[in-house]
């Protein structure tokens, strides 16, 4: 195990691979990516432990904090199709933290801004 008493790469890998890894333990994991602020890894785990509760809080947080990417991967998981809003709330959070990239492509996603970069 890692110094940080995390797991290290393929200690990741071979649980998230293990057919036998219960619930409990995918989700301690999970927690303990989390409370790193892993939330990447702390996905994977929730995800192979079924957890849509813990999907759905992580999917909130990465809308709260602008997050395009893990907002994208978790609503893929979570088979949700984001609305106009969603979208939109997602880029106002992103500009406020300074994440312009992502801001712009949530603004394209909710159809807040056309092609040629003009509002809809």
């Amino acid at each position: 195990m890692a110094k940080n008493h995390l797991l290290e790469c393929l200690e990741k890998r071979d649980l998230l691979n293990e057919d036998g890894a219960s619930e409990a333990t995918l989700l301690g994991w999970g927690r303990r990516f989390e409370e790193a602020g892993l939330l990447n890894d702390a996905v994977e785990f929730y995800d192979r432990a079924d957890s849509s509760e813990d999907l759905k809080r992580l999917h909130d947080i990465a809308q709260e904090e602008g997050d395009l990417f893990l907002f994208t991967k978790l609503s893929r998981i979570l088979k949700h199709d984001p609305s106009r809003d969603e979208w939109l709330m997602l880029a106002d959070r992103a500009e406020a933290a300074g994440k312009f990239s992502f801001a712009a492509d949530a603004r394209r996603r909710g159809g807040g801004v056309e092609e040629g970069g003009e509002p809809a």
